[in-house]
């Protein structure tokens, strides 16, 4: 099963992925996520472990399977018996001028128990995904408007 949703950022892809890839940091700005730790501290990186807790979801722990900070992705995975998930997030620049950002996810599950697990948590899998995305882009934008100043921290990929 495959659910993916987009959205439009009105700021630069480096302040997006700041706030993005700072997972810790996740359930102050998203209702999406109640709890996420990465296991070791430090930054997002590749082989990395997140723990997540999601309203009305068991929870979760994810390996970072990919992460390209120069493209600006990164791709959680998970396993379990029967199943194996991903969560693809992946930043571009629709107009070119680097003003603004789309940021596109991608959740996929497959195997025996992922697809009937897929079924029956399809409509809060999705959800979330568009709260997430949805509460990402007023997080952006109103720290932008805000003219809060934007640190990047530079791990390559």
């Amino acid at each position: 099963m495959r659910c993916e949703v987009a959205v439009d950022i009105d700021t630069c892809p480096d302040h997006v992925w700041a706030v993005l890839t700072d997972v810790t940091r996740w359930p102050a700005w998203t209702t999406a996520v109640r709890d996420a730790t990465l296991a070791g501290g430090g930054a997002l990186a590749l082989h990395g472990v997140v723990r997540l807790r999601a309203p009305r979801l068991p929870e979760r722990t994810w390996r970072v399977g990919e992460f390209q900070a120069r493209r600006r992705r990164f791709t959680l995975q998970g396993e379990g018996l029967g199943q194996r998930a991903s969560v693809r997030f992946a930043l571009t620049t629709p107009d070119g001028d680097g003003a603004r950002t789309r940021v596109l996810v991608v959740h996929e599950r497959v195997g025996w128990i992922g697809a009937a697990m897929a079924r029956v948590t399809a409509r809060t899998v999705d959800g979330h995904l568009q709260t997430l995305v949805g509460d990402l882009k007023a997080h952006c934008e109103t720290r932008r408007r805000a003219g809060e100043a934007v640190v990047v921290t530079g791990s390559t990929g």
